[in-house]
């Protein structure tokens, strides 16, 4: 039997055809905008009740917003991004459960004050300690130059 030519052959496809998201693609300069956009602002403690549970109306940061804020500063893809984030969280409370500090440059000193065990939770106290050096240098600022 004598095979066509190659050009009357029809070609089985191996591929399946994929179609693209069309997302535009960030610059530098739009992802710089971005991270001042979201320079970080003070994070007053959260006031909480008897059993633990935050109270209405104060404003907490939830591993969401983490999320989006560290995209948002890192430039990176938030696909690349939670994976990691989520993992360092997960570490992060096994390591304090577990009765160890933590040393974060960008957080600070972080201790274990004590912890117990209730019904369903486990309560770990913390104690931050954390450089002040935004607030030191704005105080600078605002000294009269002495006298000569």
């Amino acid at each position: 039997m004598a095979k066509a030519p190659a050009s009357t052959r029809k070609r089985a496809s191996t591929s399946k055809s994929r179609t693209r998201a069309t997302t535009s693609r960030k610059t530098s300069a739009s992802l710089k905008e971005i991270a001042e956009a979201a320079e970080p602002t003070p994070v007053e403690a959260p006031e909480v009740d008897s059993e633990g549970e935050e109270a209405a109306g104060v404003d907490v940061m939830r591993k969401k917003e983490l999320i989006e804020a560290a995209v948002a500063r890192a430039g990176v893809k938030k696909r690349d991004a939670k994976p990691a984030i989520e993992a360092a969280l997960a570490i992060l409370g096994e390591t304090l459960v577990a009765g160890r500090g933590l040393n974060m440059p960008g957080l600070g000193k972080v201790k274990v004050q004590n912890s117990k065990d209730l019904e369903e939770v486990q309560v770990v106290n913390l104690r931050l300690r954390r450089k002040m050096t935004e607030v030191a240098e704005s105080d600078e600022e605002g000294l009269a130059e002495p006298a000569e």
